[in-house]
């Protein structure tokens, strides 16, 4: 059902009517309760399979933020938001900057304040060729204000963008600089520069000595972290490992830490992980006390190793083990990841059975997700999650639809996918016709 012009015109003089009267609750209920009306009828619609899924889906995609930008009582101009999604969704491409190319690196004043981290970007922005001798001034520079703490405020340490470059020699004075920062109040800043000089120990294969180094690290997340890189850089060694006992950390936020290290270095395809660890890391993510908590570092090893080990082991751990947002992108990520699989289609499942309740459908709009997983997920369950978004913006005034749709980046294949193409020009359609109305 598309608003015929005499419809349309009632509909804007209503709304003409409030912007002048704000305080006209029965003109605010009417527009309200039609659009309402028009989106429950659009949601059945889009159920059926058929042609008029497509319309239906523009419909209500008006219709939501009609009763969305409502809210205000006031004229609506689109804003960036409704600029950038018209724009993705026609295709229009709008001209890159063009990145700057074979520029020399800028000039350093040695009598700046910050001369030790200007060196730090400058190692980046140089050749491999010069970029040791960088180095050594930056290391050079640290030592001189090694005494007389300074930075600029936003660099994660002294010689932190620097440790991964450096060779050993390089590494063990900038070790011996940090002793001497130690002496000064350094703070946070001299656990950061420890904990990336002594992981770059590590991954230079003095594992043992960067492990007797660790207690060196005064800040605990920090040191977790750090932990989780050395005993990754063992791993890809093929040295013989073992996880840390519990009692390593005075809680258990630290061993998510520690895991956020661990993945960190050990990234498939080029370094797999041994199924003995990741069954080990994934039974201590399970014993964690706080489902949030166990969630997240679940998810952390399932976004960095889920095409690792037997998809089972993966899955059992999410069903039994995690929840809230956390996973249902696990369970879709497992879906798409390892679709070729048997197990593929009752991880789907599972996910859109989550989608379905009230906490699910609050946790954002997924259409990237089922887009990614569509060799298992079916259109028409892809077009139910859709409507379910698009009825939770019309009737929640706490759901915001625009800011979601914006970090959709999919959209507009998910839109062909469960409507056809001419969904993409619906939902057009009815972001164009919810502006004008409202304008």
């Amino acid at each position: 059902m598309r608003v015929d012009a005499d419809e349309l015109a009632a509909l804007r003089e209503q709304w003409r009517c409030l912007c002048r009267q704000p305080e006209r609750d029965d003109v605010a209920t009417a527009l309200l309760e039609w659009f309402r009306r028009d989106v429950a009828a659009a949601r059945e619609a889009s159920l059926a399979e058929g042609p008029g899924r497509a319309a239906a889906m523009g419909r209500m995609l008006r219709g939501a933020l009609v009763i969305q930008w409502m809210r205000e009582r006031r004229p609506v101009r689109p804003g960036p938001y409704v600029v950038e999604l018209r724009r993705r969704l026609v295709g229009d491409v709008l001209d890159e900057d063009d990145a700057p190319s074979g520029e020399d690196p800028p000039s350093i004043d040695p009598g700046d304040p910050f001369f030790a981290w200007r060196l730090s970007a400058l190692a980046e922005a140089v050749g491999p060729a010069e970029r040791a001798a960088v180095i050594d001034r930056a290391i050079e520079a640290f030592s001189a204000i090694a005494l007389a703490p300074i930075d600029p405020g936003n660099d994660p340490g002294p010689f932190a963008r620097l440790a991964h470059w450096m060779d050993e020699a390089q590494v063990r004075r900038a070790i011996a600089v940090s002793e001497r920062m130690a002496t000064a109040d350094w703070r946070h800043q001299l656990s950061e520069a420890r904990a990336h000089l002594f992981v770059r120990l590590a991954a230079l294969g003095r594992v043992d000595e960067a492990e007797r180094l660790l207690p060196a690290i005064g800040d605990a997340v920090v040191r977790a972290d750090a932990h989780g890189q050395i005993l990754g850089a063992r791993v890809a060694l093929g040295e013989a490992w073992s996880l840390p006992e519990s009692e390593t950390w005075s809680d258990d936020s630290l061993f998510l830490r520690f895991v956020v290290g661990l993945t960190q270095v050990l990234e498939p395809p080029e370094r797999t992980p041994p199924e003995a660890l990741i069954r080990g890391c994934l039974d201590r993510a399970c014993s964690l006390a706080e489902v949030e908590l166990r969630s997240v570092a679940l998810q952390v090893l399932v976004d960095s190793w889920h095409a690792a080990g037997p998809v089972e082991l993966w899955f059992s751990r999410v069903r039994e083990h995690a929840g809230g947002r956390e996973q249902i992108e696990m369970l879709l990520l497992l879906a798409a990841q390892r679709a070729s699989e048997p197990e593929a289609r009752a991880i789907a499942r599972l996910a859109l059975e989550r989608l379905a309740t009230p906490a699910g459908s609050r946790e954002g709009l997924w259409f990237d997700e089922l887009w990614a997983a569509r060799e298992v997920v079916a259109p028409a369950e892809a077009a139910a999650v859709f409507a379910a978004v698009m009825w939770r913006a019309a009737t929640d005034p706490r759901a915001w639809l625009l800011p979601h749709l914006h970090h959709a980046y999919d959209l507009a294949g998910f839109l062909c996918w469960i409507g056809g193409e001419e969904a993409i020009g619906a939902c057009v359609q009815g972001l164009d016709e919810a502006a004008a109305l409202l304008a």
